[in-house]
């Protein structure tokens, strides 16, 4: 009987994690124990009906994921074949947050997946972890050197060592997925999207930050859902203790004017890129700054097409 524990089982990654062991599960004959934590019920995240009822068919269980008592609980009666921590994280928080949310936390559910001898760990981490290549057109490679450029990647680099030199834990993989899209996303292409209908309403040109040649390589959330599967059903016949790293994209080669075209030509609209000056400003800007700038000057334009179409509230923000 197979058993999984999705630790972020309500957002967008572990969504689609839970639909495709829901797929597997019910093309076999076997019985499935198929476990999700996080911190919302699936009813108030916002997902559509029949993704809800598919998390009726598993055993949901709601707490807060920093809480190490909330997360004994939920190991604690099952020994399971595989633990996938896929929780997600918002941009734009403190160290001390991500510290608290992503390291601590996995740390956590390391410890956890070794006490209860699971026969496998998958993280998910971010591709955000590597310093730019000297080459733009060259891919990463899983061993490159890492240099986060925020603090969400910063933590993420300091929580991919930590797991590696955990003692006693189980096989690990670390997945490092791209630009992801596809259903429930809300923070990756959706704020584009966005741009998009607001350069539309306004008929303006739609600002597209950073070069048109930038490689934005891309990944779809089924194929991240798959590979957080597939990788743990693979490092599970590994010697224990082994470890992978894979970084997730899909080969489209795809680059900041492709994505941009393609979303524009949708709302019929032209993408207007940065000049080279404006981007040397713009990266010597702190995140927290730049993403503040960007915000005041489409949030208002966001509020008011919400308003004309009388939407009271969206989880949608450019």
């Amino acid at each position: 009987m197979p058993s999984v524990l999705v630790v972020g089982s309500a957002n967008f990654y572990g969504r689609a994690v839970i639909q495709e062991l829901c797929a597997q599960r019910d093309l076999s004959s076997d019985t499935w124990m198929i476990r999700g934590v996080d911190k919302v019920l699936p009813e108030l995240a916002l997902f559509p009906l029949n993704v809800i009822k598919l998390f009726e068919s598993v055993d949901y269980r709601m707490g807060n994921l920093r809480s190490a008592e909330f997360l004994e609980q939920a190991f604690g009666d099952t020994q399971w074949d595989y633990v996938i921590n896929i929780a997600e994280y918002k941009f734009g928080q403190t160290a001390a947050v991500y510290e608290q949310d992503v390291r601590l936390m996995s740390l956590e559910v390391a410890r956890l997946a070794s006490k209860y001898k699971a026969k496998a760990l998958v993280h998910v981490s971010t591709a955000h972890v590597f310093k730019p290549h000297g080459s733009p057109n060259t891919p990463h490679a899983e061993d490159d050197a890492m240099e986060a450029s925020n603090e969400l990647a910063a933590t993420h680099v300091r929580t991919e060592q930590d797991l590696q030199m955990c003692k006693g834990r189980p096989p690990l993989v670390i997945l490092r997925p791209a630009l992801c899209y596809g259903p429930g996303d809300r923070q990756n292409v959706v704020p584009m999207l966005i741009s998009a209908q607001i350069s539309h309403a306004t008929n303006q040109p739609m600002p597209i930050l950073w070069d048109k040649d930038l490689r934005v390589s891309t990944v779809h959330v089924a194929d991240v859902a798959r590979a957080c599967i597939q990788s743990a059903k693979w490092i599970a016949t590994q010697n224990q203790e082994s470890f992978a790293v894979f970084n997730l994209a899909d080969p489209g080669d795809t680059t900041n004017a492709k994505l941009a075209n393609a979303v524009a030509q949708l709302f019929n609209v032209k993408p207007s890129f940065q000049n080279s000056a404006f981007n040397f400003i713009a990266k010597r800007l702190k995140t927290s700054e730049l993403t503040e700038e960007v915000n005041e000057s489409l949030l208002g334009p966001w509020m008011e097409l919400l308003t004309q179409h009388g939407i009271a509230n969206s989880p949608l923000s450019p």
